[in-house]
């Protein structure tokens, strides 16, 4: 942390574990994204919270497990830039960004040296702030950017197949969702957040080799039944979009299976309250649609200690169907609240992510019906 307020990129680049290394191209690269990263704002210094072990814990960019790593809290105090604090629709999270940045993990692991009589080092697994998965801070005008990242969309993954034709095309099979799976692997597949992506659109971040993202909307129950075991079994990452207002009902997930999700490394974004048609109720009401946005996010951040900054539209809307003005209107909305990315319902469809549209990310819809040979005709490699 020292060296980062200090700009000392090479001394932070040889204090990561050689597993987190790898996520870079190499040590340029690394250095290049930290340059850029907090361009617009003043490192002031940082404050350690409470030390503890953690028995168990599992990177979400690699999936990677680890066994006994230390935790340290760190917050990190910054201050915006004058063009950030003088702008009028500066983002809440760009303006006021020490309240994203409290007590973020920072995980170190113990490594004994290679070499005959050398001591046992701390690697750092997550830098905490100075880490791929810290909260984003977008920047005020982003560079056009756009990086080829396929996002797919499940519902229910379940051998329970429901009689209507909506169910049926909602709920994939375990069995077909391995097969699915067992193809991506094959192909070279990586899972990456919504932070790497982001990381990747606003400061150069590094993505690997034919990236993805496993999305699964609503909260369903099933998804901590088969969606995750299967998820681990194949060492890949998931967002899960939660409806708040449903969270402990039946056949929906609760507060302890979301925990675990989270501990296992999946990703957890709003869905929020109540699945309600939001181009509709943005032009009915604009508190309540704020209500649906921030309750949903305020209610995940509080219970579970993470930031919250991803959004999906229930049913697409006003994205599938809704008129220019709800879009306009619903995409300020999420801004101001602080959400960083909103994903789609197919609709419209693709694999090409942009930083000029962060709140209208494109995803490919798994239709249960399908074939295998069709799920692997929509993706692109």
């Amino acid at each position: 942390m020292t060296a980062l307020l200090d700009h000392r990129y090479t001394t932070m680049w040889s204090l990561l574990h050689p597993q987190v290394q790898a996520l870079w191209p190499n040590e340029s690269t690394f250095t290049t994204y930290w340059q850029n990263r907090f361009k617009e704002y003043t490192l002031q210094k940082f404050v350690l919270g409470d030390v503890h072990w953690l028995h168990h814990w599992v990177n979400p960019e690699t999936m990677i497990a680890y066994n006994q790593v230390f935790v340290l809290p760190v917050s990190l105090l910054l201050a915006p830039d004058l063009a950030i604090q003088q702008h009028p629709l500066a983002p809440p999270e760009d303006a006021r960004p020490q309240q994203l940045y409290q007590n973020l993990p920072f995980i170190v692991q113990k490594v004994a040296g290679t070499a005959k009589g050398t001591s046992v080092r701390w690697l750092v697994l997550d830098g905490g702030p100075a880490d791929l998965e810290a909260p984003i801070l977008p920047p005020l005008q982003p560079i056009f950017s756009t990086v080829q990242v396929p996002i797919l969309m499940y519902h229910h993954i379940s051998n329970i197949v429901p009689p209507t034709l909506l169910g049926i095309s909602l709920t994939v099979t375990p069995t077909a969702f391995s097969k699915q799976l067992d193809y991506l692997k094959q192909q070279g597949y990586h899972t990456i957040t919504f932070n790497q992506l982001f990381d990747a659109l606003y400061y150069g971040g590094p993505l690997p080799r034919h990236p993805i993202i496993l999305t699964f909307d609503d909260g369903y129950d099933d998804a901590y039944n088969f969606a995750f075991p299967i998820l681990q079994a194949h060492g890949y990452s998931g967002m899960f979009y939660i409806i708040t207002g449903k969270i402990g009902w039946a056949a929906y997930l609760n507060w302890k299976q979301l925990r675990a999700l989270l501990a296992g490394g999946m990703q957890i974004g709003s869905h929020t309250v109540h699945h309600v048609d939001m181009g509709s109720l943005v032009l009915y009401s604009t508190a309540l649609a704020q209500h649906e946005l921030q309750a949903s996010q305020a209610t995940l951040q509080n219970h579970l200690g993470v930031v919250i900054q991803q959004f999906c539209y229930p049913s697409g809307e006003p994205f599938r169907h809704g008129s220019l003005p709800a879009r306009q209107q619903i995409v300020t909305l999420l801004a101001a609240d602080a959400y960083v990315g909103a994903t789609t319902d197919p609709g419209m469809s693709g694999i090409l992510q942009n930083s000029q549209t962060p709140l209208d990310l494109l995803r490919i819809r798994v239709d249960g019906r399908s074939t295998l040979q069709f799920f692997i005709h929509t993706l692109p490699w």
